[in-house]
């Protein structure tokens, strides 16, 4: 037995030796170093690692076997093509993965088997490929066409709304991947799972549906608020339900507006009054209710006031036109801000029965916010919608009273809303008593006239001059300057320079001109102060700091008492004054210590108050229209 075992072993050998052949009997040898370098033409070397040969060194190159693999499974279909693709993209193969991608491009290939193909390639692998500087225009091509079709599957509303349904399947792997497609899904399965929360027969367990939506951020939640508030009654209980299962606490605007509102239905009275009952000691009352919702109103309007004019994006939820679910836009930061403070007064509108000033300031946050999304909004039908839909409020308002609210709070947007709200009032009586309410005083209408903001100057201005009233009244004088600023208005925005010097003052100029600006030219604090009564769109003061006749901080108090300047930015230039507080002052001053030499000198200013723009700057078609108004208004009153 062991002698057959012995000979089998002895065959083997041999056999191996006699198929890779004998070297010299130097290679045969063992290593007498067995820590050294291995002796050349060892039986185990790799045979890449010899020295080519004539016949060798003119073949072609063997393709990588794992590589050439993956490019033959990636003929077998669609899902085998993507799988190949990723697996390239993790091994750094940038030329085959090019060809695959391209191939992506080249195939036709449904939206859902597509969709499928993006989730074999995970974001992280397709965008290593898209950020690789070896990926070609055809392989980004490819990259793209597979993004949109994961987006429009994940947005897909009967594959979402299927995805609802089946949270509560007795399938656990069906459970699961619909939790997997709603989680994908973003926004829109958001607003599923909301119309399904509010629903009369919720699609799943509204637990599973909550717990699901929740797991998907806030959005969900300021979706659910929309409908609390504008929903049609039954959706509105469901949705203040919902939300009191979120957070009692954080609910409470909407729990009371509910317990007060005059359109609430009684299952809403019946179940904000138990939910506040269990929460506070003392339930307020009407009164108090109002109070505390106008202090949210006015919170609301100092975050937006501060709020940036910026590209910062969120998402914007609405009521749809059945009032029994939501819609989303995508918007500016700035823009879902003042949406709050509509929100706002709108809770203050449901409960009724305003003072003036709750009512003025809800005219003002709602005419504000029309504009800002309209700035040409004052047309007929527009203006005879709102006085339908406001009509209580109005009732218990004033439109003056409203304007100066707006102007007091910087609110442009709402103050030319007003204007044009004002200008569409033919009352002749009505008129009269706007312009002489306050004698001999200059009324509310007037000083809005000759306010800060040429905007809401020259809007304020172009209503007065629908009024049929020709007679003198307080502050007619300057109303009539308004009109003269009007009809002289340039085509270029303002820019007023303080400086002597003509070397300086020529390239100051020119700077300015680059930027768009039409320059006047000043000597002194008089020269400028009379500079900037004498109006117009005025966007920029721009001074040296030795000035002859009077220091620079004269200067900005000087222009800051005008109505004209008391928003104008001012830049100096020079030596810095060591007491200088540019805070007292409400409007940007800026301090450099030599002259702007190029338009970039100016880039932290302008960017500072394009940040605090709510309106577009003067159009063309704007100016041509206040300069026929104005001129108009001068001749018809000589």
């Amino acid at each position: 037995m062991f002698s057959r075992h012995l000979l089998f072993f002895a065959t083997l050998v041999g056999v191996m030796l006699a198929s890779v052949g004998f070297g010299s009997r130097a290679d045969l040898m063992a290593q007498e170093d067995l820590f050294g370098p291995m002796p050349a033409g060892d039986l185990f070397d790799d045979a890449s690692t010899n020295p080519p040969t004539a016949e060798t060194e003119g073949a072609e190159e063997e393709p990588d076997p794992f590589t050439h693999q993956l490019m033959v499974r990636a003929r077998r279909g669609n899902l085998e093509l993507a799988e190949s693709i990723a697996s390239l993209i993790r091994i750094g193969s940038w030329s085959e993965a090019n060809t695959l991608l391209g191939e992506v491009v080249n195939r036709e290939i449904d939206e859902e088997l597509l969709a499928e193909m993006s989730r074999r390639i995970e974001p992280a692998l397709q965008l290593r490929a898209a950020r690789h500087e070896g990926t070609d225009e055809r392989a980004r091509e490819g990259i793209e066409k597979l993004r949109t079709a994961a987006k429009q599957d994940a947005a897909s509303r009967s594959l979402l709304t299927q995805a609802a349904n089946d949270l509560d399947h007795p399938a656990v792997d069906q459970r699961i991947e619909a939790m997997r497609r709603l989680l994908r899904g973003g926004n829109a399965a958001i607003q599923v799972l909301v119309k399904s929360l509010v629903s009369e027969q919720p699609a799943a367990p509204r637990d599973d549906l909550l717990r699901t939506m929740l797991r998907l951020g806030d959005g969900g939640e300021r979706a659910l608020r929309q409908l609390a508030l504008y929903g049609s009654p039954s959706v509105r209980l469901r949705a203040l339900t919902m939300l009191v299962r979120i957070d009692k606490n954080a609910s409470m605007d909407e729990l009371l507006t509910s317990l007060y509102g005059e359109d609430s239905s009684e299952g809403e009275v019946q179940f904000a009054t138990a939910t506040l009952a269990s929460a506070l000691r003392t339930i307020p009352d009407r009164s108090g209710c109002t109070a505390y919702l106008r202090k949210k109103l006015k919170n609301r309007i100092e975050v937006a006031n501060r709020t940036r004019n910026d590209l910062e994006a969120r998402t914007l939820w609405s009521v749809n036109h059945n009032r029994d679910g939501v819609d989303f836009q995508f918007t500016q930061q700035m823009m879902v801000a003042y949406r709050d403070v509509v929100d706002a007064s709108a809770r203050l509108r449901r409960i009724g029965s305003l003072t003036t000033q709750v009512a003025n300031e809800v005219l003002a946050a709602e005419l504000g916010y029309r504009v800002m999304i309209d700035p040409d909004w004052g047309d007929d039908d527009q203006i005879k919608a709102f006085r339908e839909s406001f009509s209580a409020v109005i009732e218990n308002g004033s439109l003056v009273g409203a304007l100066t609210t707006a102007i007091e709070n910087s609110d442009n947007p709402a103050a030319v809303g007003l204007a044009r709200l004002i200008g569409a009032v033919s009352d002749p009586l009505q008129q009269s008593e706007w312009l002489t309410l306050a004698s001999p005083e200059i009324s509310p209408l007037v000083r809005a006239a000759i306010s800060a903001s040429p905007r809401v100057r020259f809007e304020t201005a172009s209503a007065i001059a629908t009024f049929d009233f020709h007679n003198d009244y307080p502050g007619s004088t300057f109303v009539r300057q308004t009109f003269a600023e009007m009809a002289s208005l340039s085509d270029s925005p303002t820019a007023i320079v303080v400086e002597t010097r003509p070397d300086v003052l020529l390239i100051q100029g020119r700077i300015l001109h680059d930027l768009g600006y039409e320059v006047r030219e000043a000597k002194g604090v008089a020269d400028a102060e009379r500079a900037v009564n004498a109006g117009g769109d005025l966007r920029m003061l721009v001074s040296k700091t030795d000035l002859a006749d009077a220091a620079g901080i004269e200067l900005v108090d000087r222009v800051r008492r005008s109505s004209r300047g008391e928003q104008l930015p001012i830049v100096f230039y020079g030596d810095i004054p060591a007491t200088t507080d540019s805070l007292r002052w409400a409007a940007p001053v800026l301090f450099m210590d030599h002259a702007p030499g190029s338009p970039a000198a100016y880039h932290d200013l302008l960017h500072e108050l394009e940040s605090r723009r709510r309106l577009p700057e003067l159009s063309p078609l704007d100016r041509e229209l206040y300069r026929q108004i104005g001129a108009e208004a001068i001749q018809s009153r000589q």
